[in-house]
């Protein structure tokens, strides 16, 4: 990925060169923050990374105007570096429009793996944003489950998004997923997998409201769009859900028990800002499914955006 890296300190210029190169990364440096929206707005950086320690100001309205443009707001990862000890007002007080930020000296490992977070995030975003483009000529439902399919799903919950906006209401991202699904499937059948699937996705049906925006996202990833819940309301649904599977009675045709579970994660928000898109609850709900649970109580996480 190009990398643009926002920074005038020759010792962190170089730290963060040697980290993205041995990562296969081109990186292109520049000092000045206004040289820096000329590439953002050509489109030739989606990554930024930028020192706010000497000039927050600037980085400020950097943000501030790559945010404020619709054709960048989704494109575009900001990964901060600031003074140890200043991160929380300075990160405050460049609001929403700031994705990450570690503190100096800069540790080669946490920018490795922060910047590997950010690449993940962005090709997220880019799957979520070509499903958009499709979604006017796709059909609506799953054909196996008659859940919304993934781009039914995005097109009705980003209008959920929208309607909280305007009301300055609440909305949460239930995202699930079957813990031993593989395995179910490899030890038994494609066959089974998809009774497997059929019955979770008329348990979620059932324990949600008529009204709910329910989809299989993927496999056996399943998403669900409350809006005007809380998180503790969203919570309790989702335990319900997970509880309701856990008891159902799944069986092969020979009588052989299945034991089949979920884990869900829970994007939730109270204060819908302008530039948030369902996009980032989803990836959020989905990065938050706890994995490798030890107990019920831990199977289900939430995440405040």
């Amino acid at each position: 990925m190009d990398i643009l890296v926002i920074n005038s300190d020759l010792m962190d210029r170089s730290v963060i060169q040697q980290v993205l190169q041995h990562s296969n990364h081109q990186v292109t440096f520049t000092e000045n923050p206004g040289e820096a929206w000329k590439l953002i707005a050509d489109g030739r950086f989606r990554f930024i990374i930028a020192d706010a320690s000497g000039q927050g100001q600037s980085i400020y309205q950097l943000i501030q105007h790559v945010r404020s443009r619709p054709e960048l707001v989704r494109q575009a990862y900001f990964l901060l570096i600031v003074d140890k000890g200043q991160n929380g007002n300075l990160v405050s007080s460049l609001g929403a429009g700031t994705d990450d930020y570690m503190n100096k000296p800069i540790s080669p490992q946490e920018l490795k793996a922060r910047v590997a977070i950010g690449v993940r995030i962005l090709s997220m975003s880019e799957t979520l944003n070509q499903a958009r483009d499709q979604v006017d000529i796709a059909p609506m439902f799953d054909e196996l489950t008659g859940l919304l399919n993934k781009l039914a799903f995005l097109r009705v919950s980003q209008g959920e998004l929208e309607r909280a906006r305007r009301t300055s209401g609440s909305i949460c991202v239930i995202a699930m997923e079957i813990d031993n699904f593989a395995a179910l499937k490899d030890a038994h059948s494609q066959a089974v997998g998809k009774e497997i699937l059929q019955i979770v996705s008329s348990v979620i049906r059932e324990k949600s409201r008529p009204y709910d925006c329910i989809g299989r996202w993927d496999g056996d990833l399943f998403l669900i769009a409350f809006p005007g819940l809380v998180s503790t309301e969203a919570e309790k649904i989702a335990r319900r859900i997970l509880n309701s599977v856990r008891s159902s009675n799944i069986s092969l045709a020979d009588g052989t028990s299945l034991e089949v579970s979920l884990s869900a994660g829970i994007a939730s928000s109270q204060n819908i800002n302008a530039y948030a898109e369902i996009d980032s609850f989803i990836q959020n709900a989905v990065q938050t499914i706890p994995s490798n649970a030890q107990s019920e109580e831990d199977k289900v996480s939430v995440v405040y955006i």
